[in-house]
């Protein structure tokens, strides 16, 4: 196998694992006896740990090269699965939580310049669409494996979690047995900052910030809150189909990001959007219907647009942005995408459903992503207004969709 590929496979292998505990939750929910409200706080103390760690750990591979990084976060992920091997109480299981998201925090950018780095000359716009793509689709895989795991195995709640440190440790002798890629290390001291450059703010805070906050809060609710609808509303006893939704949600959007690779990006988030308010309907319109594929067809529409409005995202930051400006406002994007989608909006979600129910909750959700995407799509778009470069324009080095 390629290096490429090598670094391809400890790349899935990691975030596979992030998202093991998703088809898991209902299952933790009904032997613990928590409310809809704590369960989404399993991705909100991830994010917590997970944002100053990619703020931070993130610049760390610059300075002492990147296998030591990745070994670090392979490790650290190692810890937070052990610990859910022990089957802990809640306070235990969100430790483990805060655990993977300070592990990922400090990988997935790393590994992302590791498998640029060691691309073939020319081919580096392709390492990066690649690691884009991987990511989402090992987000992906987690659920399924988890959901499949779950139904069919004879203790649900450990085996997925024993299975994945066997991967990790497959994981680190691939990145051990890997030449290092920093040769020149960095003297910069490690900062704990988010910078918007001054040029690209008002498309930063009127289009990044509102639709990154829309679409990662559907795959938030999709990770968190569908699975307990799944089975608490629709009365699913498959925990294999339960994983799906987490698995839909997030590979379908993988998925859409080749079906339209050179999408514009003011259509994709626009146009995304719009999609995704109408699809996230879908699911509650399936309560009524006591459908679940109907419910699980609308979690994969829904993560299908949201995965063309991450890509909109990522493509607007890499054309507007001159070169010096661009790692700074992906970087901010990337951090308002997890701290508007996964904390404080979907904790709201969680509390509406322990006031109201939780179909109530996710027609709140529905209604307020078409108000959102309605907003983005009038008044945030125009500030694109001469930014854009003509249709027709090659993509700059480096963005998404090449390759």
């Amino acid at each position: 196998m390629s290096r490429v590929g090598r670094t391809w496979a400890v790349l899935v292998l990691f975030a596979l694992g992030t998202s093991l505990i998703t088809p898991l939750i209902p299952l933790y929910q009904d032997r613990l006896g928590f409310s809809d409200t704590v369960a989404t706080l399993f991705l909100g103390c991830y994010v917590l740990a997970l944002v100053p760690s990619m703020l931070t750990l993130g610049q760390l591979s610059d300075r002492i090269g990147r296998k030591g990084v990745l070994l670090g976060a392979l490790a650290t992920l190692a810890v937070a699965q052990a610990l859910l091997i022990t089957e802990p109480g809640l306070p235990g299981l969100l430790a483990a939580r805060g655990i993977q998201g300070m592990a990922t925090g400090a990988f997935f950018g790393t590994c992302t310049a590791f498998l640029v780095d060691g691309a073939p000359a020319g081919r580096e716009p392709f390492a990066s669409a690649l690691a884009s793509f991987s990511v989402r689709l090992g987000l992906g895989l987690g659920p399924g494996v988890g959901g499949v795991i779950a139904q069919y195995a004879a203790d649900p709640l450990r085996l997925p979690f024993e299975l994945h440190l066997i991967a990790l440790a497959v994981a680190a002798v691939i990145v051990a047995t890997l030449p290092e890629t920093v040769r020149v290390r960095s003297r910069r001291p490690l900062t704990l900052r988010l910078e918007v450059p001054a040029a690209e703010r008002a498309v930063f805070w009127r289009i990044l910030v509102p639709s990154g906050m829309l679409f990662s809060l559907f795959d938030g609710v999709a990770l968190s809150l569908i699975p307990v609808f799944l089975v608490r509303t629709l009365g699913v006893d498959n925990y294999a189909v339960v994983g799906a939704a987490g698995f839909l949600v997030l590979v379908s959007g993988a998925v859409s990001q080749l079906v339209f690779p050179r999408i514009r990006p003011e259509r994709a988030i626009g146009g995304g959007l719009a999609v995704a308010a109408v699809t996230s309907v879908g699911v509650v319109a399936s309560a009524p219907l006591e459908s679940a594929p109907l419910a699980l067809a609308s979690v994969a529409a829904t993560g299908a647009a949201a995965g063309l409005v991450f890509k909109g995202g990522l493509d607007l930051c890499t054309r507007i942005a001159p070169i010096q400006d661009r790692g700074k406002l992906l970087s901010s994007y990337y951090v308002a995408c997890y701290l508007g989608g996964f904390s404080v909006p979907l904790l709201v979600v969680g509390i509406l459903s322990d006031v109201v129910g939780l179909t109530v909750a996710l027609a709140c959700l529905s209604g307020a992503a078409a108000v959102g995407a309605a907003w983005t799509g009038v008044v945030g778009l125009r500030s694109l207004d001469g930014l854009l470069p003509p249709p027709g324009t090659p993509t700059p080095v480096g963005a998404p969709g090449d390759g």
